[in-house]
């Protein structure tokens, strides 16, 4: 059984492409600080375990949470009662071990695989470039904390996931450093840009993958497989039909019946407008789009959260999951802006896993 650590989980991704996959497979732990996406994962991955009524001391699920550093002092006595067990339920069962700064090893099981998809604010190309410098404070320097956890552990496999600037500009020397440092405690990496519009789904979503393997070349086929796109009519949920007519002089090539993901947000950068494939979701920005041709009047709506969720790569049974508990549909776009396309995953994992090399 291949045995996970998911560090920076969000919604678990990498655990949702190995359920996909049929890959058996133990979570060990996770580590996360965001609530919302703490909880998504629990009612995600285990909503009977949610669900199921259990004898909790108040007190004792405040210190956890505390030392955890996922709800601070000043806000804990704040927060309904509710609240904070519905939190600490998602923590034990999602395994999780809150801030990876404070994380003690000892309390890491061994694992065959460590995922870290550290934040990215500090490096996207929309975010304040502050950089990833090893002890620079800033949220994406979070990746030289996962430098204790692979030198205690040495896991079999990494995977690293972040935006492709990670790889550019004044990153480029940061990034370079971390995979000499993997090199000399005995990983072979590979790395390569992949775009979520080659996994089959049709979203423009660039992004960094960087398997790492311990004491073996990695396969030079690690990123070759290319999946047949989606088209909108796979992603659109039809029972949204709140649409507005679209007004403003941009000239629009759209047939009488057809449907097209409409840009207005991005396209002056990308130089796209109507497309097959849509711009990327982010955690900020909630504004994808798409358009249709109806009796010749352009009408234009956002996408829903649901359809977010499609573009994700992720299942109507997850999401049927979080709606069951009433998560808000901000809650949820900001979760996929902030994840990883599961098709991209499965890509990778089919062949990282291919041979079994793990016990």
């Amino acid at each position: 059984m291949l045995k996970v650590f998911e560090a920076f989980s969000g919604v678990g991704a990498q655990k949702m492409a190995l359920r996909n996959l049929n890959v058996e497979h133990e979570i060990i732990a996770t580590s996360d600080i965001d609530p919302v996406a703490i909880k998504a994962y629990a009612y995600i991955h285990d909503p009977e375990y949610m669900s199921s009524s259990l004898n909790i001391d108040i007190n004792i699920a405040k210190k956890y949470l505390i030392d955890l550093n996922i709800i601070s002092n000043e806000k804990v006595d704040r927060t309904k009662n509710n609240d904070i067990i519905e939190l600490y339920k998602a923590c034990i069962c999602s395994k999780n071990l809150g801030d990876i700064t404070k994380i003690d090893i000892n309390n890491i099981p061994d694992h065959d695989l460590f995922t870290y998809s550290f934040p990215c604010q500090d490096i996207s190309s929309v975010g304040k470039l502050k950089g990833l410098q090893e002890n620079s404070g800033t949220r994406s320097s979070l990746l030289w904390e996962c430098k204790r956890i692979i030198e205690s552990k040495k896991p079999k496999f990494l995977l690293l996931e972040n935006v492709q600037n990670l790889v550019r500009g004044k990153n480029k020397d940061s990034f370079e450093q971390w995979l000499e440092y993997l090199n000399d405690i005995g990983y072979k990496n590979t790395w390569k840009i992949l775009d979520s519009k080659n996994f089959g789904i049709p979203q423009r979503r660039q992004r960094v993958f960087v398997v790492s393997k311990l004491e073996e070349e990695n396969y030079l086929e690690i990123f070759n497989k290319k999946i047949e796109m989606k088209s909108i009519y796979d992603i659109l949920d039809k029972s949204n039909e709140t649409y507005y007519t679209y007004t403003n002089k941009i000239d629009v090539d759209i047939n009488h019946g057809e449907y097209k993901f409409f840009d207005d947000r991005d396209w002056k950068m990308n130089g796209i407008i109507v497309n097959d494939i849509c711009s990327t979701q982010r955690a900020g920005r909630s504004g994808l789009k798409c358009i249709r041709n109806e009796n010749g009047e352009l009408q234009v709506r956002k996408l829903s959260d649901l359809e977010c969720w499609r573009l994700m790569g992720f299942s109507d049974v997850d999401y049927n999951n979080l709606k069951k508990v009433n998560f808000p549909s901000t809650s949820i776009l900001k979760l996929c802006g902030n994840s990883i396309v599961v098709n991209v995953l499965e890509g990778i994992f089919e062949n990282m896993l291919k041979e079994n090399t793990y016990d």
